[in-house]
């Protein structure tokens, strides 16, 4: 029987619609708007007259021709009325509100599918169908919106690095929404103008823009692609930023032009700015790359600052000096900033001889001269001349002669021999020279402080030594013996000969080998002027000390110092006898190599006599006579009353004790 019912209701339905497919085209059309995922009511008038009432509400939809949703009320208004909802439109999100005026169909969460035009049937009880129209739009924002970079790669953040000039082709690309949605490019802010592709289908929107000959000016630049598809419709967008690469603007090497002292460490700053990224910094002299350098970068990235650390010499100047900046990421020329180095040093000095003067040549009486060459930057203000280390003066009366560089040696002599050296002075120190060694040729003379006296008794050999000085070094010995009868050259066969000493071996037979021996040199510059001479003389003992003092006479000790005489022509020593006088007996006996003695463990106070000698192998000489009184050790301090016992042992100074005490006072 439902069966029955069910299928007599939907006979009438279609012919229902059969009825309004003739006669509905003057329906008018309420037209209603909403945002995806918004709650909208669809209107239906269900008014009527008094005494009359809805028993049958249908909703179409123009694409399907069956009911999408129905309510029932034929069972009367007391009972619950049948509704009916297509799952495949509505479902549960519809609900027919029919207590008020008009009608309403409650769609909840409205979907993109939603959209279309609807029509609402009413069946009254008495009077005739009803239907009203209504078309709802359901506006959808779009769904995806992407940047694409010239090679088709998605961009989310940033776009680049680009280069300076370089053409950027940029397009967003916009899936989905509902109307059709506007696209619009922003450049910080600011609108641009683009090129809008619509893809077949219209499913996706694309909107190109090109940006050409991009400068500095453009980094961080936000470009925004925005899509709306609605005014009451969110706004979706997509963001990125222009990265970019520039090659640096300027480089400067600081303190260009400066000059530098050799041998001094310097710490060379090199700055360039406007690198993205930062600049890489390369030192350079004369080609040739220099290592040892250190970078830092500022805080924003903008200024890269490189350090050298170099030591100079005087072989680097007029060198070029020079930093280069440059951009891994940019092809392009690097900037150079440099300067030809300006290197000042302590003077370098040369002592050159007279150019007419041969240095192997020159001996005594000659003048020499010399000339001081000196390289130095900057120039030097004063040269100075030195002989052995020792300053020379300008002073015409011991023949030095000091003019600009020059130095005159005037009459040299054997002493005038030595280095000489030259000091150039400028602002950065003084350079001395290499020493030249002057060296002055002479003929031979004789070494001072040599033995001039020999005692040698007959038949007795004795070497006589004769040594000389003489420049240069090889010379020729003769001897000659001088008495008061004759003079007679010493035999060849008698004379050694070592360098520029010379030694005869002499024996005295008779009382006329007694004399003098002269030595005489000779060498290429001349003969010995003034011969050596040495006094032969029969050996005995030696001649008594002399000038004999004493000195540091303590309680206890005493020194006592002689002169010497001679000493007979043989080494002698000497001797202190040291005797107590009143006891007679010897106190000390000293023998020494010179006439000098000291004597400790004395007996203070007491009186001693010294007996001093000289003695060699012929005996000893007369002895020089000394009296020594030793100090006293200090005496305890006496009372009156003990000063008066001593003195009473003496009649004659015996006083009375009050007469004492008066002098006492006094």
């Amino acid at each position: 029987m439902v069966y029955k019912m069910d299928l007599l209701l939907l006979l009438i339905l279609t012919f229902q619609q059969i009825r309004y497919n003739i006669g509905s085209k003057d329906v008018p059309v309420h037209q209603i708007e909403s945002l995806v995922g918004e709650n909208i009511f669809l209107p239906c008038n269900i008014t009527t007259y008094d005494g009359d009432e809805p028993v049958l509400v249908l909703w179409y939809r123009d694409d399907k021709g069956t009911p999408i949703y129905s309510i029932d009320i034929r069972a009367g208004v007391s009972k619950a009325p049948k509704r009916w909802s297509d799952d495949a439109v509505f479902g549960d999100r519809a609900y027919f509100i029919f207590d008020k005026e008009p009608g309403k169909l409650s769609i909840q969460n409205t979907q993109p599918s939603d959209s279309g035009t609807f029509r609402c049937r009413v069946d009254f009880l008495k009077a005739q169908t009803v239907n009203s129209r209504v078309r709802l739009n359901v506006i959808s924002p779009p769904k995806q919106v992407i940047i694409r970079d010239n090679d088709n790669v998605e961009r989310s953040t940033v776009v680049g690095p680009y280069s300076e000039g370089d053409i950027v082709i940029l397009k967003c690309q916009v899936v989905g929404g509902y109307p059709v949605p506007t696209i619009s490019w922003y450049r910080d802010g600011v609108e641009m103008p683009c090129d809008v592709f619509h893809s077949e289908g219209g499913k996706m929107i694309e909107c190109v823009i090109s940006l050409t000959s991009l400068g500095r000016k453009d980094l961080n630049s936000r470009l925004t692609c925005r899509a709306v598809s609605h005014p009451r419709a969110p706004i979706v967008e997509a963001v990125v930023q222009i990265d970019m690469n520039f090659s640096p603007l300027n480089i400067r090497l600081l303190g260009a032009h400066q000059p530098l002292s050799a041998g001094r460490r310097y710490d060379l700053l090199c700055q360039s700015a406007g690198s993205r990224p930062p600049a890489v910094i390369t030192w350079w002299q004369n080609g040739i790359r220099l290592e040892k350098t250190t970078e830092t970068t500022s805080s924003d990235g903008n200024q890269t600052t490189s350090t050298l650390s170099i030591s100079l010499s005087k072989a680097d100047a007029g060198k070029f000096l020079s930093c280069k900046a440059y951009n891994h990421a940019v092809p392009s020329e690097p900037l150079e900033d440099g300067w030809k180095l300006d290197i000042q040093y302590v003077p370098e000095a040369y002592v050159r001889l007279g150019t007419s003067l041969d240095a192997n040549t020159l001996r005594e009486g000659s003048d020499v001269y010399f000339d001081c060459l000196v390289i130095a930057h900057p120039n030097v203000f004063r040269i100075e001349w030195r002989h052995n280390d020792q300053p020379l003066f300008h002073n015409i009366s011991q023949g030095i002669i000091i003019s600009n560089h020059s130095l005159v040696l005037q009459g040299v002599t054997r002493s005038t021999a030595g280095n000489y050296s030259c000091v150039g002075f400028n602002a950065e120190g003084e350079g001395i020279s290499a020493p030249f060694a002057l060296n002055i040729l002479y003929s031979p003379t004789c070494l001072q402080n040599q033995k001039k006296i020999y005692g040698i008794a007959k038949h007795e050999d004795a070497k006589i030594r004769c040594v000389v000085d003489a420049n240069p070094h090889e010379v020729e010995f003769s001897w000659t013996f001088n008495n008061s009868a004759e003079s007679i050259d010493v035999a060849k066969n008698h004379i050694i000969q070592s360098g520029t000493s010379s030694v005869v071996t002499y024996t005295p037979i008779t009382e006329l080998d007694y004399g003098t021996l002269l030595c005489i040199a000779t060498n290429k510059i001349g003969k010995q002027r003034v011969p050596c001479v040495f006094h032969i003389i029969a050996a005995g003992r030696p001649e008594k000390v002399h000038n004999c003092t004493l000195i540091n006479i303590s309680v206890s000790s005493l020194t006592v110092t002689c002169s010497d005489g001679f000493n007979g022509g043989l080494p002698q020593h000497f001797l202190m006898e040291l005797t107590d006088t009143n006891t007679h007996e010897m106190k000390a006996n000293i023998t020494s190599t010179n006439p000098r003695f000291t004597v400790s463990g004395l007996t203070p106070g007491a009186l001693y006599k010294l007996s001093i000698f000289s003695f060699n192998t012929k005996g000893r000489s007369d002895p020089e006579i000394l009296n020594a009184a030793m100090l006293r050790m200090p005496e305890k301090q006496l009372t009156s009353e003990q000063i008066l016992y001593f003195a009473c042992l003496l009649p004659e100074y015996c006083l009375s004790k009050r007469s004492f005490k008066f002098l006492n006072r006094h």
